[in-house]
């Protein structure tokens, strides 16, 4: 006994040392977000983006300002109010370039002079010149829709930043852009783009990190208390839990990994994982005591009968993270790994700082009274007996829900929307949907062309001819307002010569297209060319943004334009590629059902692995994986019948819940084995197991769902069906092991039970 409480002590003060290590790293705790973490590393499309980007310019490093007037644009104080607040703007040194119609100009060349005019868009100065201005604008392709809305009631300010801002920069510059709508009182205006977007979803990470500790708190602190009524029932379980996840926001700090918006959840997981180790082992140790244990013994058989099995769940569980390691993004790589990571550590303080607890302070008063009075006994009792009588109903009512789960799993869709995270009521999402419906939208669109033979250029008129066909498509069929390229600004230079008369916005003859391009080489000291065809003359680029349609719809756009490439275009001439922030995710989200269910079937076959080595049978594995299997293609059934896209968020809460699910089978398995390892019949065996294990199960379910239900108070719709659909998985799999695992048991393996009692 002394030997052991030396043992402790040294357990509690290594134990100490570490984490006041890891409580000393805390302060490096760092979040982040970033679209393009989600880009597939050594894809080749990720490689051709970084080199599209080189050739050209970034494609999502900008700020659209909307700025709205109650009657109309055309009033010349709303407009002396914009053109100030522009001169300020462009005065930023975040902000490398502003567009806005109170500053552009025309250009225009008349017959009778060979220099080009430079005519503003807008007479600010004089309100007489408004109506023709609006006329001139409007005939504009490259204005109506995208520098002014179509109602002429607001005007777009476009404010292009420096690339790549971090998140402080990003706050820096939001502050600065409504700091300045307020000191030139503008009070009707709504803005996006990604430095908006990166500060917003940053700042409500940190926010729901906190939140979801501080209720992660409260929720265990009420659940230890209902369970074992004393001080001690609760600061013991707490401080193993506390710990483990102090170690692992600890660990991570330490090693520089920020928190992202999957990261988040993180500290919930290790909590309601944890505390699920930590009751069966409390539990059973209560148990002992009743028994008349010593505190020392009462450890001992705790953990012989029900640290086994705890070590599995904990495998188990490591391994439906770890399996996450499928998708090939960076984000579910780390929250794999970290989780993962911390489903460890809570293990390993479940067998070193619980038990150095249990033998260093005193347990509370237990009530002595036999198992027979215990209050779970006669509801579990009467369940496993309901269980018997009906296990004929039981199988066939299970075969009618997994038909009419199969059915809904067929119906499951995978559409993405680049702000899906975020709820309908949110500001930001509502912002960005007014720019998708009043103006262009803010979902970025790159193309890049490039040439099969590098003896020609781009602008030789064959090659424009067909780039010109192409243009026509993009803002035809393709659904582009549209699509700023050489075309385009062939098109402008065609205008230009001919007076600014609109029905000269069209593609030039070869002549004149070969001297507009002669002069802006000689003349643009503004760079526009070099925008869209590249210093080799061997790449083209067209540019635009789109609203957030969805992955279908983008997808059927896609193919749309490849059968007008293969058909219309003369592919001899080049090839084109899609690429850009928006077609990246849509790839990979296009490739995520397939890496996902890669992923999930590699942890059943781990999983099934293990138990099989375990157990030494292949009928248990099978057995214990149908109430595992069953919830997953229920879980499937919802997201088909309720119109729940499959996307990141959800998607991967099937391995996360086939590994977390799994355990409640695992504790129900060892405990069956053991009572059949001592002589027991069958019938015996698998009461006493339902009896003994069925409320540690109830109960860590339960704990399992409240924990994740808590995540339904999140602001981001992703992070609000993990723990909706977590939690409605978890109760599918408690339903399944009291009641159809018995079934299964009585059905498949009572016999080959039976007969191996026989033999000894």
């Amino acid at each position: 006994m002394v030997r052991i409480k030396k043992i402790s002590r040294l357990v509690l003060l290594v134990v100490t040392s570490i984490s006041v290590f890891f409580l000393f790293q805390i302060h490096k705790v760092a979040f982040d977000y970033d679209f393009e973490a989600f880009f597939a590393e050594g894809d080749p499309s990720t490689e051709f983006l970084a080199e599209h980007r080189q050739r050209f310019e970034t494609d999502n490093d900008f700020v659209f300002i909307a700025l709205e007037n109650d009657g109309s644009v055309f009033d010349q104080d709303f407009l002396v109010q914009t053109r100030r607040f522009v001169d300020s703007l462009a005065k930023d040194s975040l902000i490398q370039s502003v567009q806005s119609l109170t500053h552009m100009v025309d250009y225009i060349k008349t017959p009778f002079s060979p220099q080009v005019f430079k005519q503003p868009y807008l007479s600010i100065d004089d309100p007489s010149q408004y109506a023709k201005d609006s006329a001139r604008i409007f005939e504009r392709p490259e204005l109506a829709g995208m520098m002014i809305r179509s109602d002429a009631k607001a005007l777009m300010v476009f404010a292009k930043h420096t690339p790549y801002l971090s998140k402080a920069n990003c706050d820096i510059l939001k502050t600065n852009i409504t700091n300045l709508l307020a000191e030139h009182e503008f009070t009707n205006y709504k803005y996006a783009g990604r430095a908006i977007g990166l500060g917003y979803y940053i700042d409500a990470m940190q926010f729901e990190t906190l939140f979801f500790i501080g209720l992660s708190f409260i929720l265990i602190i009420f659940f230890l208390i209902l369970m074992f009524r004393s001080l001690w029932g609760v600061l013991v379980p707490l401080a193993v839990v506390a710990t483990a996840m102090l170690w692992i926001v600890g660990f991570m700090c330490t090693v520089g990994q920020p928190i992202n918006l999957v990261l988040t959840v993180l500290p919930s997981i290790i909590f309601v994982v944890a505390m699920s180790d930590v009751i069966h082992l409390v539990t059973k140790y209560f148990d002992e005591l009743r028994l008349g244990k010593s505190q020392v013994d009462a450890v001992k058989v705790a953990y012989k009968e029900v640290g086994f099995a705890t070590l599995l769940t904990s495998i188990t569980t490591a391994i439906g993270f770890l399996t996450l390691l499928t998708v090939q993004m960076k984000p579910i790589h780390h929250f794999g790994i970290y989780t993962a990571l911390g489903v460890l550590f809570a293990f390993m303080l479940a067998y070193t700082l619980l038990p150095a607890l249990l033998v260093l302070t005193k347990p509370p008063k237990i009530v002595m009274k036999s198992f027979t009075k215990n209050t779970w006994y006669p509801i579990l009792h009467n369940m496993l007996s309901w269980v018997l009588r009906h296990y004929g109903k039981i199988a066939i009512s299970s075969i009618g829900v997994i038909v009419i789960c199969v059915i809904g799993a067929f119906r499951v869709e995978s559409n993405y929307f680049l702000l899906e995270d975020l709820k309908p009521s949110s500001q930001l999402r509502q912002d960005y949907h007014y720019f998708d419906q009043e103006f262009m939208g803010l979902r970025p669109f790159e193309m890049s062309v490039q040439l099969k033979d590098t003896s020609k250029s781009i602008y030789d008129y064959e090659v424009l001819t067909e780039l010109h066909k192409l243009d026509e498509f993009l803002t035809s069929d393709y659904e582009l307002k549209q699509c700023a390229s050489i075309v385009q600004i062939l098109k402008m230079a065609n205008r230009t010569e001919h007076g600014g008369q609109a029905a000269y916005y069209q593609f030039p003859d070869e002549t004149d297209a070969k001297q507009f391009i002669k002069r802006f080489e000689q003349f643009d000291r503004s760079g526009m060319l070099q925008l869209f065809v590249d210093s080799t003359e061997q790449y083209a680029r067209f540019s635009s943004t789109t609203g957030d349609v969805g992955l279908y719809e983008i997808n059927d756009r896609n193919d749309r334009l490849q059968t007008f490439y293969e058909q219309e275009i003369d592919t001899s001439l080049f090839d084109y590629q899609l690429t850009g922030t928006g077609h990246l995710l849509d790839r990979n989200m296009s490739s995520l059902s397939i890496n996902l269910t890669m992923g999930l079937l590699l942890a059943v076959i781990i999983v099934s692995l293990i138990m099989g080595f375990l157990y030494r049978s292949l009928r248990i594995v099978l057995i214990a994986l149908v109430p595992n299997v069953l919830p997953l293609i229920m879980l499937a059934a919802i997201l088909g019948y309720f119109g729940i896209q499959l996307k990141v968020s959800t998607a991967i809460i099937f391995t996360i819940s086939f590994g977390i699910a799994v355990d409640d089978t695992i504790h129900f398995m060892s405990k069956l084995k053991l009572e059949l390892n001592k002589g027991k019949t069958f019938f015996y065996a698998l009461k006493r197991t339902y009896l003994s294990t069925g409320r540690a199960i109830i109960l860590t379910t339960l704990i399992l769902c409240s924990g994740f239900l808590l995540l339904m108070f999140s602001d981001f719709l992703g992070t609000f069906y993990v723990g909706l659909l977590i939690s409605c998985t978890l109760f599918f799999a408690l339903v399944a092991d009291l009641l159809l695992l018995p079934v299964l048991l009585l059905l498949f393996y009572r016999k080959a039970s039976d007969k191996k009692l026989a033999k000894k």
